[in-house]
């Protein structure tokens, strides 16, 4: 007699094989059963039972037919961090459990691309290869297709807004972006993000339909929602609120002036941006940890210079973008604003990222797209943008603290072990 375990489709079941059930005797039983090993592929025919325990039992009829044999030996533990990472399928086949986040991933994805449809907007796929023009901050991956230089994009922000000019009123792409940077547990040089474009949508309304998808996820993974309107901070009056200071004059002099009064370090190779995104990090971004632990927080009303494709406004003296940014647990998760319209507005900001990519030797400075501008000559409405990272949103939902948990063949240094 031998009992095996079977599993197809995430479900166990117990194989009961006899040689009286079918009809053989104990030599030829043992002849034809007695060699199967962990991680063979089998076919049985039977009846169904339940044990005296009430396991659900199949008792095989006929002889088990061996579909596939698993020729390499199967480990009945895998705990090795660097054999797990250097094979994902083996690690999925011992460690069943680790398939988990992959496919909350999925179902994730599937929920995103439903509430989205459910609004009538339109799926495209744009382009992954393309010229300079990159819609992000960051450093793209650079190769050749004959005489040309190309590059994998770093978003496909400039592409949809392009068909929003085309007159695609609702358009979203959930896909793969490429960055040329570091990994960590919460970066990889591939990632996936869903992107999506709405014509006459404000700021507030980007905010209400960020916590519409949010709670709905939250609640068909049965994760607790503390609030269904979520904490909101204005930049620069919370600053204020943190410090005790406010931050009048954002040029390059003005901003190492406040770390001065603050008696905060200055970080290495500094700029504008960089400074203020410190500061955000410090003060503001660390609210959603001390103050709302596992709710999401938004953050608004950043500085301009902090996003050269949003539209933008005087307040107080100071320009700041309509633009919102949605904190868990001190990580980004959304990045959403009202796109900037006017074609020599978005011209001179591009001009200003050249400038300063060029005085504070910023390799990540957004890459101007100058074809854009010309392309928004044509009419870009009022439009709303937001963009989500996927696998981050992945990681809360499973738990888990690293992306390439969330990632079927692990980071970029995993894939290329395997």
């Amino acid at each position: 007699m031998f009992f095996i375990d079977l599993e197809q489709d995430n479900t166990q079941l117990q194989v009961m094989a006899t040689n009286k059930l079918m009809g053989m005797d104990v030599t030829e039983f043992n002849k034809l059963h007695g060699w199967f090993k962990p991680g063979d592929y089998i076919s049985c025919e039977g009846h169904a039972s339940r044990t005296k325990t009430g396991e659900l039992t199949l008792k095989a009829s006929r002889s088990i037919e061996l579909l596939t044999p698993c020729l390499s030996k199967m480990p009945n533990k895998l705990i090795d961090k660097g054999i797990i990472n250097n094979n994902r399928v083996l690690n999925y086949l011992v460690n069943p459990r680790s398939k988990q986040p992959i496919i909350i991933k999925s179902k994730v994805i599937q929920c995103i691309r439903q509430f989205l449809l459910n609004r009538d907007f339109l799926e495209v796929q744009t382009p992954i290869l393309s010229n300079e023009g990159t819609g992000a901050n960051a450093n793209p991956f650079r190769t050749k297709f004959k005489d040309n230089d190309i590059q994998l994009r770093v978003a496909p922000e400039l592409w949809l807004k392009k068909l929003v000019i085309g007159g695609f009123d609702k358009v979203f792409e959930i896909g793969n972006n490429f960055r040329n940077e570091g990994i960590d547990q919460t970066h990889n040089p591939e990632f996936t993000s869903c992107e999506f474009y709405q014509a006459y949508t404000s700021l507030d309304e980007l905010m209400q339909m960020t916590e519409e998808l949010l709670v709905e996820i939250f609640k068909i993974f049965k994760i607790p929602v503390v609030l269904e309107s979520f904490p909101k901070y204005d930049f620069l009056p919370t600053l204020k609120a943190v410090t005790g200071l406010s931050l009048d004059d954002l040029s390059f002099d003005g901003i190492l002036q406040y770390y001065k009064r603050l008696g905060l370090q200055v970080p290495p190779n500094p700029n504008p941006t960089n400074l203020l995104n410190n500061l955000s990090e410090i003060y503001l971004e660390s609210l959603s940890i001390s103050k709302h632990p596992n709710t999401p927080v938004f953050i608004y009303n950043q500085p301009e210079i902090l996003s050269p494709l949003a539209k933008s406004r005087t307040i107080n003296n100071i320009p700041v973008s309509s633009r919102f940014e949605l904190f868990i647990n001190g990580k980004e998760y959304v990045n959403a604003y009202e796109e900037e319209n006017n074609p020599q507005q978005q011209y001179t900001k591009f001009q200003q990222q050249q400038v300063n990519k060029v005085e504070f030797n910023d390799d990540e400075m957004l890459i101007p797209d100058w074809a854009f501008v010309q392309t928004m000559k044509l009419g870009l409405p009022p439009t709303g943008g937001w963009g989500i990272g996927i696998d981050r949103l992945a990681m809360f939902i499973s738990g888990v603290e690293r992306i390439d948990q969330v990632l079927p063949f692990g980071n970029l240094r995993d894939v290329l072990k395997q």
